[in-house]
């Protein structure tokens, strides 16, 4: 049967409440009466995506409701095996017991998440589950998973639209390509440009070192003659340094020659820094 088959009346709006579901649906399901409107498709939805599931239902603009088997996790035990499609449904929150005033139901929520468990990504699908309260879930057959014949599901997305795994993963995989984007802009540091190297015709400055220390030698002088008298030792250690004590503004013959060569001889350094005769 499918939505087409339903011959629906106008305007029909399928809202019923938890109570009307368990009910007027689940309860005439597992006991095999019969519904006056087929509205609830039968999928093993443990089988499929939960964005694959609106598409096989009857009836449903936003929500979509199916009755389905259950299966056992382990062949002893009364745990529901969850796992569904490419990933599994988890649940979130407690139980709520359905009807007044013994429970003919309960219902529990669970969030569906896409790849292997513990390590899958959740996604917007919410499915909420009702099942009979007081059921025998012993085994009843040897080798048999089956844990309940049926259970009703209400299947929704929280966005309201049919949002698949890919547009899930992708927005996702965008906004962490977006974040590492942009820890990488600041985690760049801005150095300055290395200093050019010195050319090999560079001026006197490039080569003068000033040297402050008390170490340099001076020039020993009379006070009370016009005549300087220059130390023995003056001549060999300026030599090492004869840019210290170079006066630019004196008129030197050989001048040409120092910015040239770079070299001085003892003499002309002696006679570099005599003074001028008044």
């Amino acid at each position: 049967m499918t939505a087409a088959t339903l011959e629906l009346p106008p305007g029909f709006r399928f809202h019923p409440t938890d109570e009307e579901l368990v009910l007027h649906y689940l309860c005439r399901k597992c006991t095999s009466q019969p519904i006056a409107v087929p509205i609830i498709a039968e999928v093993d939805l443990y089988k499929f995506d939960p964005w694959d599931l609106p598409g096989m239902a009857l009836y449903g603009e936003k929500e979509w409701y199916f009755f389905t088997p259950r299966d056992r996790k382990y062949p002893n035990g009364s745990r529901p095996n969850r796992a569904a499609g490419r990933g599994y449904w988890k649940a979130t929150g407690a139980d709520k017991p359905i009807g007044q005033p013994k429970a003919a139901g309960i219902k529990k929520a669970l969030v569906f998440y896409a790849g292997k468990a513990p390590k899958g990504e959740k996604t917007n699908w919410i499915m909420h589950e009702y099942r009979l309260a007081e059921v025998d879930r012993t085994v009843r057959k040897k080798n048999s998973l089956r844990l309940d014949d049926w259970v009703l599901c209400r299947i929704h997305n929280k966005k309201g639209t049919i949002e698949k795994q890919g547009q899930h993963l992708s927005v996702k995989k965008a906004n962490s390509t977006e974040i590492a984007e942009e820890d990488e802009k600041k985690s760049v540091v801005m150095l300055p440009p290395p200093p050019a190297p010195s050319s090999a015709t560079g001026t006197v400055n490039d080569y003068v070192y000033f040297d402050p220390s008390d170490s340099v030698p001076r020039l020993h002088t009379d006070s009370s003659c016009s005549e300087h008298v220059v130390s023995p030792e003056f001549t060999c250690e300026v030599q090492s340094n004869p840019y210290n004590y170079l006066d630019a503004t004196m008129d030197i013959p050989f001048a040409s020659q120092f910015q040239g060569n770079h070299q001085m001889s003892p003499l002309q350094d002696m006679f570099m820094y005599l003074q001028k005769p008044f």
